[in-house]
């Protein structure tokens, strides 16, 4: 029953002596508000009017028997439990009413108070009960309803971010370049289906140029940057060949369609057989690993692209280096070096160096040593893109 509202009880009798009692009962033994009604007719009307958390009804009635009249209130409000008065002690009628009529309970006449009493407040408690059920139901079903909704939006946003992770993989190169004496090889594990992280190619009549980026943050926003870096890098490779050059265009029309607060380290560098000339956009430091084991970090710092739309290709330090036979040129995203370990040890501290010296000549497995090392140390927590360039000890 509503909590804002006393109960409402209706009692129909064509006996005026019986309603007073009635109305003398409520008044006293009750806090429940008793409307009464002489006629089936009357009493109907009632009930069409307001809502009634009860019902009381004689059986025998000049216009309706009550068996009828609590049919027809079952139809106009089924949850009122629904009790009828007979003055005859009919087993009959009181069975057919039950089957009828859906009766809570019957009383012969006269009747006794506590007994009466006690049947009613059972009848408005398990009323109320019912009604709470079905409310907890009707909300059970609507939060199915909606958690069924939400599954199907959350499969069709898997969905389609499994597509979207497929189209940004097919940004990446299919076939390295040929640039003898160099050999290439290059990963990509991006922490979350789309990450962020970027590598391509572009082959011209004065040699291949190379470009890894890394935008920051994670998802959707980052993997549209992506991919609007690679037509960036492409359309700004046509027009220049120094990677600081290079670098500084890249900045200058990122910088018009990037959002701001969204910008990108970057890294290029053009491959002159074993000379390969880098300039850095804020990348970690390359390392080379020469055939003696030795590693060595080549200092390079630099603007990320996009920060600065002003910054020109002054903001990018270069650097031409040389690979002697035996020797590996690594350029990686932040993503491998910054694996941690439970003691919070970045994999870079740890052991990047003496993987790099370690690993295989070749530069697939040496990435792939790279990897299984950082795994092993601790968690990805970033995406990791890295490319190994590598000049073979008898080339």
């Amino acid at each position: 029953m509503p909590a804002e509202r006393q109960p409402v009880v209706l009692a129909v009798d064509d006996d005026q002596l019986i309603l007073s009692a009635l109305e003398a009962f409520f008044t006293i033994e009750t806090e429940y508000e008793l409307v009464t009604a002489s006629s089936a007719a009357a009493g109907l009307e009632i009930i069409k009017r307001q809502a009634v958390d009860l019902i009381l009804s004689d059986f025998l009635m000049p216009d309706v028997n009550g068996v009828e009249f609590l049919k027809q209130v079952r139809e106009l409000q089924p949850d009122a439990p629904r009790i009828l008065l007979t003055g005859f002690a009919d087993k009959e009628n009181a069975i057919r009413g039950i089957n009828e009529a859906g009766l809570y309970h019957y009383l012969e006449k006269p009747w006794d108070n506590d007994n009466l009493l006690l049947i009613i407040r059972n009848a408005l408690s398990q009323s109320d009960l019912r009604r709470r059920l079905t409310a907890k139901a009707r909300e059970l079903d609507r939060l199915i309803h909606e958690h069924e909704n939400l599954r199907d939006r959350h499969l069709g946003l898997e969905r389609e971010m499994e597509m979207a992770a497929r189209v940004q993989r097919s940004l990446l190169p299919e076939d390295l370049p040929d640039v003898p004496p160099l050999r290439i090889a290059g990963i990509y594990e991006p922490s979350e289906l789309l990450g962020g992280d970027f590598y391509d190619f572009h082959s011209g009549e004065e040699g291949c140029t190379v470009v890894l980026a890394d935008v920051a943050g994670h998802g959707p926003p980052a993997a549209l940057a992506a991919s609007l870096i690679k037509g960036v890098f492409h359309e700004a490779a046509d027009r220049c060949n120094d990677p600081r050059a290079l670098l500084g265009e890249m900045n200058r029309r990122l910088s018009r369609f990037l959002p701001s607060g969204l910008y990108s380290v970057a890294i290029a560098a053009r491959l002159d057989g074993p000379r390969i000339h880098l300039a850095s956009a804020g990348v970690p430091y390359p390392r080379i690993r020469r055939a003696s084991g030795q590693v060595e970090t080549v200092v390079l710092n630099g603007m990320p692209l996009a920060l600065l739309p002003e910054a020109t290709a002054d903001a990018y330090d270069a650097r031409t280096v040389e690979l002697a036979p035996g020797d590996t040129l690594l350029l990686a995203t932040d993503g491998l070096a910054e694996v941690r370990d439970r003691a919070d040890r970045q994999f870079d501290e740890a052991g990047l160096a003496d993987t790099l010296s370690a690993g295989p000549c070749e530069p697939q497995p040496l990435l792939e040593a790279l990897l299984d090392a950082a795994r092993a140390h601790g968690e990805f927590r970033d995406d990791v893109t890295a490319l190994a360039l590598s000049r073979p000890a008898s080339d």
